[in-house]
């Protein structure tokens, strides 16, 4: 099915594969280099074994595919980065922008590798609104230096892309940041939200920016971003939504 191509739908577009390499930090399933510290019985799951989640990898690399990998655990990342280096190896280089989806919990050693085996961080700022109350338990005071780390990556020079996930955390991009050492600039942080999202999908010059060209894709907010505390970003509302031209939505009050 890969042979016949995608889709020249706008809509809808095809040609990644992803594969969920652990489980989850809340549930103490993300794969971890080291036990869990409020857990020490446990170092998570791997859903699959490294040489066969290798194989396959190559396999559908070789076949065009763009390849995302759920990652939330150190010990996940790794695998992950390890894989693509091989797959890499294997294949020959090309134009891949293979994705490590959320990068949740990566050891401080593997940040850099992201921007030197060109891995596109695709990550979830609204996880750590959730996770702050017990993710420093979970890993502890050195390891959670390594989580949410998007300062961190964006410094090694890693392309990130933002985004909200699926809908078990809140929708709304207009939440704020919890370690204060991963800050970043508001300026970066949309450009991950909008344009680096689309790099991610090689949709760049499509979409993710305000050009001529491009699809008409914009928000109308009751604030300025830039002018306002972002304290104040979680008050902000959406007063209407334009998807490829189209208004799609518009407040009511």
């Amino acid at each position: 099915m890969r042979r016949e191509g995608g889709t020249t739908d706008p809509w809808l577009r095809t040609g990644a594969l992803k594969m969920v390499t652990d489980g989850a930090l809340g549930s103490r399933t993300a794969a971890m280099l080291a036990p869990y510290s409020d857990d020490p019985k446990t170092s998570g799951i791997l859903t699959m074994e490294p040489e066969k989640l290798k194989t396959l990898a190559i396999e559908r690399d070789k076949s065009g595919f763009q390849l995302n990998f759920h990652a939330i655990g150190d010990r996940a990342n790794r695998v992950s980065l390890d894989v693509f280096e091989a797959v890499a190896k294997a294949n020959g280089p090309r134009d891949r922008r293979d994705r490590i989806e959320h990068a949740q919990v990566v050891a401080l050693s593997d940040l850099p590798r992201f921007a030197s085996l060109q891995v596109i961080a695709s990550m979830q700022p609204s996880h750590q609104t959730t996770d702050m109350r017990w993710a420093e338990s979970r890993v502890g005071p050195e390891r959670i230096k390594g989580a949410y780390a998007w300062a961190s990556l964006q410094k090694f020079g890693a392309r990130l892309a933002f985004g909200t996930d699926y809908d078990v955390e809140v929708i709304s991009p207009f939440r704020g940041l919890w370690q204060p050492q991963e800050k970043i600039s508001l300026a970066c942080c949309i450009r991950a939200y909008t344009s680096g999202s689309a790099y991610a999908e090689f949709e760049e010059g499509k979409k993710g920016e305000l050009r001529a060209g491009e699809y008409a894709d914009f928000i109308v907010l009751s604030e300025d971003l830039t002018k306002i505390a972002p304290s104040q970003y979680t008050k902000v509302k959406v007063l209407q939504t334009v998807v490829g031209g189209r208004t799609v939505y518009t407040a009511t009050h």
